[in-house]
């Protein structure tokens, strides 16, 4: 009787503790989704208004200026990405994005943003796939093109001359087990293949030691290849859990410092049934914007309810040639909106009359759909439920934030009107 009351006692203290734990878990995720929430804000203001004064006239002392203002909002809008997509994964709250994409157009895609950054420090950048790589797969094409693009990115970083290669392949069965990666158990099937991608650079390297440390999170390798490189130790890391989400694997292989790099990774993809096109989701072609725009008067409507996105938003729009109106809640653009406004851009996040309900209203007022103004929700939330609710009002989701290059992104958004 003793023994039981005492196993009692310890499985009523084993079960306070494991509550206790659970509550500092979700308090500490939802405090951090929070203050990256919060922290978006200003950074997107910071990084699309030093966009636009970049390309004002400046002096030369003043465009260094504004460069290095970039350059870091860029660093810590990646870091707060990075925290946020951490903060998901620990706490099992994330899911990836199951769909039908072109893996063709992804890796095109990736040389198209990489080549710009590396041509700054005169670096080639080659692409090779191989002739049986299918062209349509199913995954989730955002977090893969995350993967490869700090894979890459970290390349670029890394390399002082020479060349990139990024190579791609579907790995063969007899090649998939891997001794290094005792979890890693692919299974061959007919509804799926695995990727396989090889990163290699001519950079500084790295030691043998140190390549562990490069997937733990907040950890930086101690040599020299590292030591100044800035960041927060946490690319890899969350490349490790979307590449495990994936049932695959990756590693990293160097032969030492001064004799480049070489990161490999494997990931699971479906192939799709049936290839139809025409259900494949449209992504516009957005070209880098230079002088006059062909949306000249075109009027424009904006509603958020924070000073800052307003500002932001109508800046860029009036550097395409916008006539802009902006408004701070759902009443006053229910009385504001007309016919000539042909878009409204909306946060679907004030307060007050929300802007699902803002939606419906218009919906309401304007009855014939081609008096109807497109409305586009900006949202700093684009989990699955948000992108439901707006594709069943009609509403557009071009992205969850305007910034980096937000006005070439709104361009794409007014191009596909």
């Amino acid at each position: 009787m003793r023994a039981r009351d005492l196993l009692m006692e310890q499985n009523v203290a084993l079960d306070r503790a494991r509550r206790e734990a659970e509550t500092a878990i979700r308090a500490r995720n939802d405090f951090l989704a929070v203050m990256n929430h919060e922290m978006r804000t200003p950074m997107h203001a910071i990084i699309a208004l030093s966009s636009l004064l970049q390309e004002t006239e400046l002096t030369p002392e003043q465009r260094l200026m504004v460069e290095t203002i970039l350059k870091s909002g860029n660093l810590l809008a990646t870091l707060i990405n990075d925290v946020l997509d951490l903060s998901r994964l620990e706490d099992g709250s994330f899911q990836l994005e199951i769909r039908t994409f072109n893996l063709h157009a992804l890796f095109r895609e990736l040389l198209n943003l990489i080549k710009p950054i590396a041509s700054v420090k005169k670096l080639s950048v080659l692409l090779s796939l191989a002739p049986d790589l299918p062209e349509y797969a199913v995954g989730d094409e955002k977090r893969l093109m995350q993967i490869i693009l700090n894979v890459v990115g970290n390349a670029v970083k890394f390399t002082k001359e020479g060349s990139i290669s990024i190579t791609a392949f579907i790995e063969k069965s007899e090649s998939l087990r891997d001794p290094r990666a005792p979890e890693f158990f692919p299974v061959p099937s007919d509804s799926h293949f695995y990727l396989r991608v090889h990163v290699k650079d001519s950079g500084s390297g790295i030691t043998p030691q140190d390549i562990p440390k490069l997937f733990t999170k907040f950890a930086q390798s101690q040599s020299l290849a590292t030591r100044n490189s800035g960041g927060s130790g946490l690319g890899l890391a969350i490349c490790k859990r979307f590449v495990n989400l994936m049932e695959g694997h990756i590693w990293i292989e160097s032969e030492g410092l001064g004799k480049g790099c070489t990161a490999i990774f494997i990931v699971k993809l479906g192939i799709p049934e049936r290839v139809n096109e025409s259900k494949l989701p449209f992504v516009p072609k957005v070209p880098t914007i230079h002088g006059q725009t062909n949306f000249l008067g075109l009027k424009v409507l904006v509603m958020d309810d924070n000073g800052v996105n307003r500002t932001v938003t109508k800046e860029l729009l009036v550097h395409l040639g916008c006539d802009v109106t902006t408004v701070s809640s759902g009443d006053e653009c229910l009385q504001v909106v007309s016919q000539e406004h042909k878009v409204v851009f909306m946060d679907i996040s004030v307060p007050g009359i929300g802007g699902y309900e803002v939606v419906l209203r218009v919906h309401e007022k304007f009855t014939n759909c081609h008096e109807r103004p497109l409305i586009v929700a900006l949202t700093g939330n684009t989990d699955r439920v948000t992108k439901e609710n707006c594709l069943r009002l009609g509403l557009s989701v071009p992205r969850a934030c305007l910034a980096p290059h937000g006005a070439n992104l709104l361009y794409g958004v007014l191009r596909s009107v």
